[in-house]
């Protein structure tokens, strides 16, 4: 009997442990949503723009070209909504910024959908922004 449920034992061990070696969409979103967060808290909107579909990138890299005047301070995701039979999230965002000469920072809340691509539309993206990123006034 001892020898049945150490055998048992040691089988429930590898399944759980082949189970949590498993990657999951979530983890690539999170990992997709901080380095596109980081990015833009960086001032980086080229970086950034590689989390957009192609019609939003080059919009967000044009019109922050020339922002010098922009500084961040604070960007953070506040909220999340999954839609799982249409694999689409929406991540509600809160940035903080302040445009030179002002020193008045101001906060700008708004959401941006990722949507994971169709295998047929994949250019190897697990998910990607499919709208504009917001106006900073």
């Amino acid at each position: 009997m001892t020898k049945i449920v150490r055998c048992f034992c040691a089988v429930i061990l590898v399944l759980v442990a082949a189970c949590s070696m498993l990657p999951t969409h979530k983890d690539d979103l999170d990992k997709l949503n901080d380095d596109f967060m980081l990015r833009v808290r960086w001032l980086d909107f080229n970086g950034a723009s590689l989390h957009f579909g192609s019609e939003f990138a080059a919009d967000l890299v044009e019109r922050f070209a020339d922002a010098n005047d922009l500084k961040i301070t604070h960007f953070d995701m506040t909220r999340i909504e999954v839609d799982v039979p249409q694999e689409k999230v929406t991540i509600h965002y809160l940035l903080e910024y302040y445009l030179l000469p002002s020193a008045t920072v101001k906060k700008k809340r708004f959401s941006l959908a990722w949507e994971k691509p169709s295998a047929r539309d994949s250019d190897g993206t697990p998910w990607m922004i499919v709208e504009p990123f917001p106006e900073i006034p």
